[in-house]
């Protein structure tokens, strides 16, 4: 990480995945004009990384460390990112900082503990402003030990004394603002990039493949996309769901369902451009239960000409409607035959496939990969601090 005259704590959980290749992303495209640390937070310890790479481990308890960070490292602004690890105590510690702070969302945390707004056996339960609901939700096993009003409360407060808000979409920005009246929430995409090249896939092989990329846990359609090769095998369609990832019950490789579903196990994202040409996918389908805030693994996909297939809840709705990059499955609680349908037409339609790819491929043009608008958020945090 470079040095910049300006220094930046960025604070997140140790869980990977998505959020933390948004934030290293962020800290890439901006490390030229401010240094960076980052702080994994665990309620057993938490793990520093300096501007230079430089590990610190703190271990617990009886530590109240974030105001010694800052001022070890010299900071200016801490940027919070995601507190799941240790909620209370960042809580407590964040608010009382003497620097500014502000928030990115990245799920749906600030309103729920049940991050992704999935019910017990359910589908999505769209985040309603009644916490009752949410109380009698989170009574259900497995049980999550919150009160849903104090829930709330505590990240409003947190939320009030933020310099500033980002949301990645206007999805998100909509969950904050109708959960939480009266705050300033700015949209601002991940400025996302990724490497790809135009990848065609085979229509008119006698079994087209339908690709499912990135880790499928329950939240993300794993049963689902069983289903779904199951329902293929049983229809005698020439379906092929291959997934890009793990699920939650299959690692991979190995074939299942009569060859109707593949799962071919984790990847780098530099390999999938390759592996989508190598699987010849036609279609991207994105059969996720929780609504997405962004989806960075949808960028990547039509940075390959991938057009793709999403349920009508949050973002990935939202941006495939912008754009024209692929389909929108409406019903909230669309059955397996619906999508097996709707995946059958579109297949027959080439034309209207070939037109899809090619605005998929043509949505990430405009993306501006220097993250301008992340460039001015932070400027203008830390001059407000100087006044």
């Amino acid at each position: 990480m470079g040095r910049g005259s300006a220094g930046v704590l960025q604070v997140l959980h140790r869980g990977g995945g998505g959020l933390e290749s948004a934030v290293a992303l962020g800290v890439e495209q901006t490390r030229d004009e401010f240094r960076h640390v980052l702080l994994y937070a665990d309620h057993a310890g938490w793990r520093v990384v300096g501007p230079e790479g430089e590990v610190f481990i703190v271990r617990w308890p009886g530590w109240a460390g974030l105001p010694r960070i800052l001022r070890y490292f010299g900071l200016s602004l801490c940027h919070v990112h995601h507190w799941l690890g240790d909620r209370s105590r960042l809580l407590r510690q964040v608010r009382r900082l003497d620097i500014p702070y502000g928030l990115t969302i990245h799920d749906h945390y600030l309103v729920c503990p049940r991050i992704h707004l999935v019910p017990p056996g359910s589908s999505s339960c769209g985040a309603p402003e009644d916490a009752g609901i949410c109380d009698t939700c989170l009574h259900e096993e497995p049980r999550v030990p919150e009160d849903p009003w104090r829930w709330r409360d505590d990240h409003f407060r947190l939320l009030q004394g933020a310099q500033f808000i980002l949301a990645p979409s206007e999805y998100a920005q909509s969950v904050v603002t109708r959960n939480f009246p009266g705050l300033e929430v700015s949209v601002i995409p991940h400025e996302y990039r990724p490497p790809g090249k135009f990848v065609s896939g085979a229509l008119s092989r006698q079994l087209v493949s339908v690709g499912v990329v990135g880790g499928m846990g329950p939240e993300k359609g794993g049963a689902f996309v069983e289903e779904l090769a199951g329902r293929a095998r049983a229809r005698g369609l020439p379906l092929r769901f291959v997934v890009l990832g793990d699920t939650h019950r299959h690692g991979g490789p190995q074939s299942l369902y009569g060859g109707h579903l593949f799962v071919h196990g984790g990847y780098c994202v530099d390999e999938l451009p390759a592996l989508l040409q190598h699987y010849e996918i036609a279609i991207a389908a994105f059969p996720a239960v929780g609504p997405e805030t962004f989806s960075l693994t949808l960028s990547e996909v039509w940075a390959s000409g991938i057009p793709a297939l999403v349920p009508e809840h949050g973002a990935l709705a939202e941006r495939v409607e912008r754009t024209g990059g692929g389909w929108v499955i409406r019903g909230a609680s669309s059955s397996a035959d619906v999508w097996i349908d709707t995946i059958s037409e579109r297949l027959r339609l080439k034309l209207e496939v070939h037109e899809a790819s090619r605005r998929a491929y043509a949505a990430l043009s405009n993306v501006d990969a220097d993250a301008s608008g992340l460039r001015s958020v932070y400027r203008q945090a830390i001059d407000f601090q100087s006044v």
